[in-house]
């Protein structure tokens, strides 16, 4: 048995900074102008020969960890893969351009299924102009392992980091958060909810379809890149906490986020007794795979943006660094809250 600490220990966000670390001192940044933005965000930046940056990102699913087979089949697998790619190319203001694929499968892997995962990579590609153009096949003991290499180009001057919100910004998000989480408990029959109305059915139905088939928010990211309005952005693939968290980490800067303000989607709330207002709660905040934007705007510009990013909504500011992150309810009293979200490793 080898010796020494176990990840375990550490939890993966700590693992990212170390490798982050040990990749600055051999390789500093000072020795190589052309990259823009490495590690520790959505994607890196790199400057190519030409008018543009290149923006590169990479995603790996791990069956049993990131996806089963019995909830969705690897058509749906597949989809998912390439949106959350391309959720994090345009996180950073960018426009997803080439995906090269690399699947690690077992010997008794089907063929079928190899197809069904391209068939689904594929349709999310044409969907939102992603050209595959390479990859690798290896083989596997046991569990399929599904990684995308995403690049994507962007303006100069339109990169949008997590480090650059300002005490006073805004603090928006796109979209509803929680569907994902809660149709994934629904999917494993972890949430019970009584009743079999129509209208019930068709909630259940639209929760199971967030989580298995998500959609970035390419429209709005074009859109705030393109005005150059936000100050910082992350997509919210880790949960909504998560996102304010490592964007404020990022630009050394706390927040304060309203309750009351965190969008819900209507089949949530239905679904949601109000003596289960928790539960949503650490839905939206702690299940994570919405892929919804979370960015900030300088204060004075929130009502324009609003009014210019469709299915945008505030829910916070940023605060001086001292005050962390603190949740508001309505009579702006803190309320201490004890969910985290997802982490490898722990």
């Amino acid at each position: 048995m080898r010796a020494g600490m176990k990840i375990s220990r550490i939890g993966e966000f700590e693992l990212i900074e170390r490798i982050k670390k040990k990749v600055e001192k051999r390789y500093p940044t000072s020795q190589n102008r052309r990259i823009i933005v490495g590690i520790g965000d959505d994607a890196a930046v790199i400057e190519p020969y030409g008018e543009k940056l290149l923006v590169a990102t990479t995603d790996t699913m791990v069956e049993s960890v990131h996806f089963s087979t019995e909830d969705a089949d690897f058509e749906k697998i597949g989809y998912k893969a390439m949106v959350s790619s391309i959720s994090d190319i345009i996180a950073m203001g960018g426009k997803p351009k080439y995906a090269l694929i690399s699947l690690a499968l077992s010997k008794d892997s089907l063929i079928k299924d190899v197809d069904g995962l391209y068939e689904g990579i594929l349709k999310c590609g044409k969907k939102f102009g992603v050209r595959i153009v390479g990859g690798d096949v290896v083989s596997s003991p046991r569990n399929a392992v599904v990684t995308l290499n995403l690049l994507g180009e962007v303006e100069r001057g339109r990169v949008i980091c997590r480090s650059g919100a300002k005490v006073g910004d805004g603090i928006l998000v796109t979209g509803n958060f929680g569907d994902s989480a809660a149709g994934l408990e629904i999917l494993k029959g972890r949430w019970k909810i009584p009743g079999k109305s129509d209208y019930i059915r068709k909630c259940k139905k639209n929760l199971i379809k967030k989580h298995l088939l998500p959609q970035p928010r390419v429209r709005e990211a074009e859109i705030i890149s393109g005005k150059r309005r936000a100050t910082a952005m992350i997509d919210s693939s880790d949960g909504l906490d998560l996102s304010v968290r490592f964007l404020c980490q990022a630009s050394k800067v706390g927040a304060k986020i309203w309750l009351e303000k965190i969008p819900l989607s209507p089949c949530l709330k239905y679904l949601i007794s109000s003596k289960e207002a928790l539960r949503a709660l650490n839905f939206a905040l702690y299940g994570g795979e919405d892929y919804e934007l979370v960015f900030t705007v300088p204060g004075k510009k929130v009502e324009k943006v609003l009014r210019e990013v469709p299915h945008t909504v505030a829910i916070g500011e940023i605060m001086p660094a001292r005050w962390r992150i603190r949740y508001l309810d309505k009579k702006d009293r803190e309320v201490k809250l004890k969910g985290r979200g997802y982490e490898h490793f722990l």
